[in-house]
């Protein structure tokens, strides 16, 4: 019996010491937020600004839960903090307890009858991932982003909080949030500075109240007693310096960089674009909102987005003869949207093709795109500095962009080469596809229905060449299906293709151009979604004036000597017209030319262009100075302009530096402003130090202002304990000897801020 008691009570104290081990007790007198309730409000504030961003760029349907992810994190984080259990268990508890909370949320805001039902579902899905990912395929499923997101709104927070509570540390509380919102911001569709703006003024109180409480707590043992409006003033100046680093970052203009800076940036442009592949392939299923938002073009598009198309004016177009105006192209269909893959910059590409006729377009731009360059069919010179988006063959681009933001902005010139070939020419094309284009532009995930396959080949089942194959497609969604401008998304795990193909029978553009890009390259045909504007309406200038709602996607076809040939699956616009065949040699046109009628300022030998390489020499009417090369003159304004505002930042210090010491007394304002400019300069007094200790000491530091410092020293003592205080001329002498000493510590305070920040960036 006692033996069992004995064993019983061994048992016992083992599960207590375990239990103490894995749980240790949390000190419910330090459970409190440092910065007081004033404080805890900021930092809640701060630490859902992160999560609301991500509902507002529209990422994914599920986020309303992100959020309450976030306030758990750092409920568990500052428990946890409070607490003695080491930094290692922390982080697993917090990884477990993440893991855990992340799954329950995104289970609790998914759409379902049961919890159960939702459950399994969610299972499936990220199986499904996993298997597309090992695959080597496109995973077109949102859910393990949803999860991803949700861990990241842990992470920011039970960090932050977790560090804040332990070790005091106010910069972890920001730094990880702060990196989750900026990679948002700069890459969300959706317009997010306000959320930067909100996140950095947030920030910035917080830090300034954490210093307040560090500050107080130093005095108490030091036993200060500080000035009645000590916290206000440093608070004031936390939000003072706020709003500056707000202005100069709404205001100080973007300098353009140097080419060593270019260069240097562009060898990591190579594992860059293999990094953000691989992302690509793992989230294929995720593109965020629409680009058309008024209208706006990105590297990516998700299906069945509502598009927000206004009737204002765009750019106008002086041009010889109307076209498509391109702006970006897609090869990389993920099962839900269209990516570009294709982002290699060069200064030239080479479109060596056949029958290809010059067109020049002058742009005068009313609403900018960014550095988005327009053309036609194929952009092969501009008037201002620009270079292609192009990959690994240099025969064609998929986008054109400014290198000068400035210059897409104004007016510009593009010469494009527009394809000209006939039918017969395009039936007579090879099918010797280079091996580039097989891979990006017949590649399709396996997430496709086998019924889109079979409709493919049902079209096509009696057509021969690949040009053929493209017009019967072409035919068959113009004649089958209908346009609308209400467009409607595919539900969740459909193919958007499939969905419209089958079900739908009736949307925008981007569903027509997607069907058709998808059925040809089911029966072997390379083709690409492209994005931009159709030609406009002629004005009483006799320009082009192109509208938001002239927003428009079509299709191109390969063929290989000829190039991208334009296609134009949707039936609210003309389809591309094209000639059957070649007039006899000898034919004279309507306006007297000779040879073909389509083909315009065209001196070609044998249906070949004589410049298809735009980098090569030769004489033409293009203005001077159209390369891409990136050695072009630096406008000196964006400079100037930022020391400008340089200058009057430092204006603003000085100012303010003289503020703080008006009104007072000539020796106790040199005393003060020696004391905070040697602190600045780093050799701040230390409060048990008397004038004259102070002044040796940094006399042996700074043997300049050794002298000097004295004098005010002998100043101050005089002026506070001699009966008849300090005379004029000790007056006199002080300020005099501030002047010699301002002059040396300003040269010490570059050296003083360039360790700062060497030590916040080590």
């Amino acid at each position: 019996m006692l033996m069992a008691d004995g064993f019983a009570q061994s048992g016992k104290a083992l599960l207590r010491s375990s239990r103490r081990s894995l749980f240790p007790p949390v000190d419910r007198r330090r459970l409190t937020f440092r910065g007081g309730w004033p404080g805890l409000a900021v930092y809640l504030l701060l630490i859902l600004i992160y999560p609301a961003s991500l509902a507002q760029a529209g990422w994914v349907d599920a986020s309303s839960h992100f959020p309450y992810i976030a306030l758990a994190g750092a409920i568990l984080g500052t428990v946890v903090g409070n607490g003695r259990m080491r930094p290692r268990r922390s982080t697993v508890l917090g990884t477990l307890a993440g893991a855990l909370v992340v799954v329950i949320f995104t289970i609790a805001a998914t759409n379902g009858a049961t919890l159960h039902g939702k459950s399994v579902e969610l299972a499936t899905h990220v199986n499904n991932w996993m298997t597309q990912v090992l695959a080597g395929e496109s995973a077109n499923d949102p859910s393990t982003f949803v999860l991803l997101l949700g861990a990241t709104c842990w992470a920011g927070a039970y960090v932050g909080a977790f560090a804040l509570a332990r070790e005091h540390r106010p910069w972890d509380a920001v730094v990880l949030s702060g990196v989750c919102l900026t990679v948002n911001v700069s890459l969300a569709l959706t317009s997010l500075f306000f959320d930067l703006i909100l996140f950095s003024l947030c920030a910035l109180v917080l830090l300034t109240r954490l210093h307040i409480v560090n500050l107080t707590e130093r005095w108490e043992r030091q036993n200060i007693v500080p000035a009645g409006e000590m916290d206000w003033r440093i608070l004031r100046g936390g939000l003072t310096w706020t709003f500056v680093l707000i202005l100069l970052a709404f205001f100080t203009p973007r300098v353009a960089a140097a080419d060593l800076v270019s260069n240097a940036f562009n060898t990591f442009d190579g594992p860059y674009n293999r990094v953000q592949t691989e992302w690509q392939r793992f989230f294929a299923g995720v593109s965020g909102p629409s680009r058309l938002q008024g209208v706006s073009f990105s590297d990516a598009i998700r299906l069945g987005q509502a598009p927000n198309l206004g009737d204002r004016i765009v750019f106008y177009v002086d041009t010889p003869a109307p076209h498509f105006w391109r702006a970006v192209t897609y090869d990389f269909y993920t099962g839900a949207g269209w990516r570009t893959t294709e982002t290699d910059r060069a200064e030239k590409v080479v479109p060596n093709f056949l029958e290809r006729a010059k067109l020049d377009a002058t742009f005068s731009i009313v609403v900018p795109h960014a550095n988005l360059l327009f053309g036609a069919n194929e952009p092969a010179k501009v008037n201002v500095p620009f270079q292609f988006q192009t990959g690994d063959d240099k025969a064609y681009s998929t986008s054109l962009r400014a290198i000068n933001r400035n210059d897409a902005q104004t007016k510009y010139t593009t010469s494009s080469l527009v394809s000209t070939a006939t039918k017969e020419q395009l039936r007579k094309a090879t099918t010797a596809y280079p091996a580039v284009i097989r891979a990006k532009y017949l590649q399709l995930p396996s997430s496709v229905p086998d019924r889109v396959a079979k409709l493919a080949q049902t079209i096509t089942a009696t057509k021969t060449t690949p040009y053929d194959k493209a017009e019967a497609v072409e035919t068959y969604l113009r004649n089958t299906y209908r346009y609308s401008t209400v467009v409607k998304s595919a539900p969740p795990g459909r193919d958007p293709v499939d969905y419209f193909l089958f079900d739908l029978k009736a949307d925008f553009c981007e569903y027509f151009a997607s069907s058709m890009a998808v059925l040809l390259r089911e029966v072997g045909v390379p083709a690409r979604v492209v994005e931009g504007f159709t030609s406009g309406e002629l004005d009483i200038s006799n320009r082009y004036a192109v509208k938001e709602l002239n927003a428009h996607a079509w299709v191109e076809a390969y063929f290989p000597q000829y190039g991208w040939i334009e296609f134009e699956p949707t039936p609210s616009e003309l389809p591309i017209d094209r000639t059957d065949a070649a007039p006899p040699s000898g034919t004279t046109n309507p306006d007297g030319s000779t040879g073909s009628p389509d083909v315009k300022d065209r001196t070609g030998i044998n249906g070949r262009d004589v410049e298809p390489d735009p980098g090569a020499g030769g004489s033409d009417d293009t203005p001077p100075n159209v390369g891409g090369s990136v050695r072009q003159p630096v406008d000196p304004r964006p400079a100037l302009a930022l020391v400008s505002l340089l200058i009057l930042a430092l204006v603003v210090v000085l100012i303010r530096f003289e503020l703080r010491f008006r009104g007072l007394p000539v020796i106790d304002s040199a005393w003060g402003k020696t004391r905070l400019l040697g602190a600045y300069a780093g050799h701040a007094p230390r409060p048990s130090q008397t004038p004259y200790e102070y002044a040796d000491a940094m006399g042996r530091e700074i043997p300049d202002v050794q002298e000097p410092l004295r004098t005010i020293a002998h100043a101050r003592v005089q002026d506070r304990y001699a009966p008849g205080g300090a005379t004029a001329a000790e007056r006199d002498a002080a300020a005099l000897a501030w002047r010699r000493i301002a002059r040396v510590l300003i040269t010490l305070l570059p050296t003083r801020i360039v360790r700062a920040v060497s030590k916040l960036i080590r």
